[in-house]
């Protein structure tokens, strides 16, 4: 139980009475803070945001460098502390971590999300530095054209090496991806930014990894539009729940 309270730090906080418990995962380099103004933002979604080892409150512990792994923790703490229906939610490398641990529990025979989804994340990662251009500078580059990081943070240098630890093991964790998965029977709403390099089209590769048809959504902005539009994100994340609470009535109704 103590380990499952350090992974989900707002888990005291609870929405009395919500329709159903929304599990976030953050993008490389984030933590659960990258959620913190969606706790409570809504009056029918329990936003409970998850901490990953290694950053924010966690930083004295390891960070997890393989997909299996990670997939492992989070899945058990999912199968252990969900209430029923939930939902699972990433934003860029989160939206990879959110659909493996999604494979964990179907293999695993546990009770699976009503609905995952994944936001600025395409199923394969194809970024790769520049010829003649370090790790780091890369990292660096990427982290400032996505907007993830005020640039400021980075001109301290403990704190630019406490950050690009971070980024490394996330790196490390994204090197040559690919779902380890083959078709999840899961309603998925893939998102993105209309500015962004992960375009509609790359989220629609969603589609061969999932057996009934997805749902997309774009919204103006670049990589973190979901920081200028979060009630217009909710509510979305709130109509696909609905339509696929409705589907799955239908369905067991026939």
């Amino acid at each position: 139980m103590k380990t499952a309270r350090a992974l989900l730090p707002f888990w005291d906080n609870r929405l009395p009475g919500a329709r159903t418990t929304m599990f976030c995962l953050p993008h490389a380099g984030g933590g659960a803070s990258a959620y913190r103004e969606w706790v409570r933002a809504s009056t029918t979604l329990d936003v409970q945001p998850i901490q990953l080892p290694g950053r924010e409150q966690l930083i004295g512990r390891p960070g997890i460098e393989r997909m299996p792994e990670l997939a492992s923790l989070i899945g058990a703490l999912i199968a252990d502390m969900a209430p029923q229906p939930f939902v699972l939610f990433g934003h860029s490398m989160g939206g990879a971590i959110a659909a493996e641990v999604t494979a964990w529990l179907d293999h695993g025979g546990y009770p699976l999300p009503t609905l995952l989804v994944v936001s600025a994340r395409p199923p394969v990662n194809q970024a790769r530095p520049e010829p003649g251009e370090s790790e780091d500078e890369w990292l660096v580059r990427r982290v400032l054209d996505m907007g993830g990081t005020p640039a400021g943070l980075l001109d301290d240098p403990e704190l630019r090496e406490l950050f690009l630890g971070t980024i490394r093991t996330d790196m490390r964790l994204l090197q040559d991806y690919v779902p380890a998965f083959g078709r999840l029977s899961v309603p998925l709403l893939a998102m993105g930014g209309t500015e962004d390099d992960v375009t509609e089209s790359r989220l629609a590769a969603w589609q061969d990894h999932f057996t009934a048809p997805i749902r997309i959504r774009m919204f103006p902005g670049g990589h973190f539009y979901l920081r200028q539009h979060r009630d217009a994100v909710l509510a979305a994340v709130e109509e696909a729940l609905t339509e696929s609470l409705t589907e799955r009535k239908t369905a067991h109704g026939a």
